[in-house]
């Protein structure tokens, strides 16, 4: 299923406490798809095999930016393209020096870009930055343990601090999998399921309406996304006051801007640029899958 909040949605009405709701990662190349909110990962390792970010005129996107360019980390790229797209810029991938059978070595970015109607290996890909990774969440201990008695949690929806404020590449995995393994071999020898009883049960409540959700993608994205300033964070943060009461996403977003408001230094995927800063953001937003 797609991810939505919901899980720590419901543990922020229960209570529980979290921590580093600011920093969301956003991968810098997702295929640019108008229109479509859930977007296909254009792998990072095109880039190292050789891809370039450039722009209509072929022109090298991270030249002078980085001294890695297309290889500086994610939050450097994401940033770059998101700006390029503001000012107008249609950012392309191109990835036509790449030899060798795409069906073996990128037989996923190859199916995606073919599906609609790309082929990478002759033509640059669009891309665009995407939602992809939240590093903050229920704060949990090595055990998964929340501040709630009872209540646990592992994977993206947790948070333990090894990600730091902003996950390494290929490293998602890691709170599934060590932390699930240590809860579960706790919650083995812990209690009996004839301990355990009956948990209590919280409904989340309304959510949003579709058009409602969108309009919030969009506050969020263009607030909150891969640059910041804390002028749009407050405005968005006014904006979900509002309609707070209207829908369970609002209240999420709002204790995310809320975190983001309170970090006022730049810091990992939370980048915040000084007071009174032009920005001006692309839309719409985009998750990647």
């Amino acid at each position: 299923g797609r991810a939505c909040g919901s899980g720590l949605a419901l543990a922020l009405a229960a209570g529980a406490r979290t921590r580093d709701l600011e920093f969301m990662q956003f991968h810098p190349t997702a295929l640019d798809l108008p229109g479509q909110v859930s977007l296909p990962l254009v792998t990072e390792a095109l880039r190292g095999a050789g891809a370039r970010l450039v722009d209509g005129q072929g022109r090298r996107l991270l030249e002078g930016v980085h001294p890695l360019r297309d290889l500086a980390p994610r939050d450097v790229v994401a940033r770059q393209v998101w700006q390029a797209q503001g000012a107008g810029v249609r950012v392309l991938l191109d990835a036509t020096g790449i030899e060798g059978d795409w069906s073996q070595r990128f037989p996923s970015v190859l199916g995606a870009c073919l599906a609609h109607g790309i082929d990478p290996r002759t033509t640059p890909i669009p891309v665009t930055p995407a939602a992809h990774f939240h590093m903050g969440g229920i704060a949990v201990d090595a055990d998964g343990r929340s501040s709630l008695p009872g209540l646990h949690a592992v994977g993206e929806v947790a948070c333990t601090g090894v990600h730091g404020a902003n996950r390494l590449a290929s490293n998602s995995l890691l709170e599934g999998i060590a932390f699930g393994r240590r809860l579960g071999a706790m919650l083995a020898v812990a209690a009996t399921p004839a301990q355990v009883g009956e948990p209590e049960w919280r409904e989340l409540g309304a959510g949003l309406a579709p058009a409602q959700l969108a309009q919030l993608r969009d506050l969020l994205w263009q607030a909150a996304g891969p640059l910041r300033s804390q002028a749009g964070l407050r405005q968005a943060l006014d904006v979900c006051i509002g309609c707070s009461s209207e829908g369970w996403q609002a209240r999420l977003a709002l204790a995310m801007l809320a975190a983001a408001l309170r970090r006022r230094d730049s810091l990992g995927a939370h980048w915040c640029a000084a007071d009174g800063a032009a920005i001006t953001a692309p839309a719409p937003l985009a998750v990647a899958c």
